[in-house]
């Protein structure tokens, strides 16, 4: 959750969405920019609860909600900032979703599946897992809809770009924060191939129903390579 007093801006990072690499292009224009890590301590959680704040108390700063970022620096330094994130496809947001706890975050699962300790999660093919991850009773906690809202559901931020024309939404960005333009970098890519191509009929199905709340809210269709 990257958080600039010298340019005034905060961006709600949503997971699986070209945060690394939007991150790195704003460090590289501010070095000093913070995660508020230092915010989530015991006693933060604690207050979190009692104040009754509808929102899961973060155990890590990356993906800060931004009713999360608000309660933390104040309603007065949250109005002043400019606030952005950056929202995408949820048919393709899965299936890299699917690689990185699949297969790109184990560098070494053909020595684990040698050893037999490979994870119930790492040998299950596409439509296994989008199966499984539809049932999970906390599926709807990734919604990014809920990221960018506060509790009557107003959306908390100024603007929402897409990953499908991130450059086009992070050159509008700089020119709000007063940055110069920049092709931004692309880091920790994970997907292979168009996403169509890992869908059957079912779980294309499967995912509309799932992420109803983000493909109404942003208009988001299933697209054929």
């Amino acid at each position: 959750m990257p958080y600039s007093k010298k340019y005034n801006f905060i961006h709600v990072a949503i997971p699986k969405t070209g945060t690394t690499s939007l991150v790195h292009a704003l460090k590289t224009a501010d070095p000093e920019i913070s995660l508020l890590k230092e915010h989530i301590t015991a006693q933060f959680r604690k207050e979190y609860k009692l104040n009754r704040i509808k929102a899961r108390p973060p155990s890590r700063a990356k993906h800060l909600s931004a009713l999360q970022i608000k309660y933390i620096i104040g309603d007065e330094a949250f109005a002043e900032c400019f606030k952005f994130s950056i929202v995408r496809n949820p048919w393709a947001r899965l299936v890299t979703r699917y690689f990185f706890t699949h297969v790109d975050n184990e560098p070494s699962i053909e020595e684990k599946r040698a050893r037999g300790t490979t994870r119930k999660f790492h040998d299950l093919d596409f439509d296994t897992w989008i199966k499984r991850y539809a049932e999970n009773r906390k599926v709807r906690q990734n919604s990014q809809l809920r990221k960018l809202v506060d509790e009557d559901g107003k959306l908390l931020v100024d603007y929402v770009g897409r990953l499908e024309t991130f450059q086009q939404s992070f050159d509008h960005i700089c020119s709000q924060i007063g940055l110069q333009q920049t092709t931004i970098p692309h880091v920790n890519g994970t997907r292979k191939g168009h996403y169509s191509e890992y869908y059957s009929p079912d779980t294309r199905a499967i995912v509309a129903q799932v992420c109803s709340e983000d493909i109404e809210y942003f208009g988001f269709k299933f697209e054929q390579k």
